[in-house]
């Protein structure tokens, strides 16, 4: 590797002499590059973060969801603004695109904790999102993963992704939210297991999907 100055000569450029690049300047480059992330105090649900990268977990909660019911289907129209249970999920954003798994468990994961499929239109087999109606949040900070969870629980489920199931449930993905209606607790026995570690989870950053409705 070789580093070469920029000289200019009105408004013409050329590149001067090259010079070996030595560990040490690599050394500093890096270091320069690690200054570019900032300094954040780490909640305990974050259990990832890099300079493009935060993963974390979101406890089983009670969320409202939104479907798309322009077609006149009768049981998106039942189902659109109503509140149901949730499992605990595991979300992941690296630059602008968002990925989101299922847990087993309403406790923080370990690198041994099985991963599931999150049971959501949307969502595509590898936990990519097709965000459709989705605001995209400015930021992938610390600061930022509440603002993700909202827009991710405020947009329009539209459709399917993937080829795989969904969930476990007799009749699919709708049929089991419309039994989720009168639940205060999502089963996890509905949810369908994937063969993916938490590490492998957080590094694959394979997106099926393109995010454009970045917020304001």
């Amino acid at each position: 590797m070789t580093l070469h100055e920029v000289i200019h000569e009105g408004e013409a450029a050329r590149l001067g002499t090259g010079h070996l690049v030595t560990p040490q300047m690599l050394t500093h480059l890096m270091n320069d590059l690690g200054q570019s992330t900032p300094t954040e105090i780490l909640p305990e649900r974050v259990l990832v973060r890099t300079a493009n990268t935060v993963v974390w977990w979101k406890p089983a909660s009670q969320a409202v969801m939104f479907f798309s019911d322009r077609g006149g289907d009768a049981m998106l129209k039942r189902l659109n603004g109503k509140r149901f249970p949730h499992p605990p999920l595991l979300f992941k954003v690296n630059c602008s695109n968002l990925w989101i798994r299922a847990l087993g468990a309403n406790q923080r994961p370990t690198a041994k904790s099985a991963l599931y499929l999150a049971p959501y239109w949307n969502c595509y087999d590898n936990g990519s999102l097709c965000t459709g109606t989705m605001r995209i949040p400015r930021e992938n900070s610390v600061v930022a993963i509440e603002d993700w969870e909202q827009s991710f629980f405020r947009s329009e489920f539209t459709h399917a992704g993937g080829a795989g199931k969904r969930t476990t449930y007799p009749g699919g993905v709708l049929a089991m939210w419309q039994t989720l209606l009168t639940r205060s607790r999502f089963p996890v026995r509905y949810l369908v297991k994937v063969k993916q570690t938490l590490g492998e989870f957080a590094s694959d950053h394979e997106s099926q999907t393109q995010n454009e409705n970045r917020a304001p």
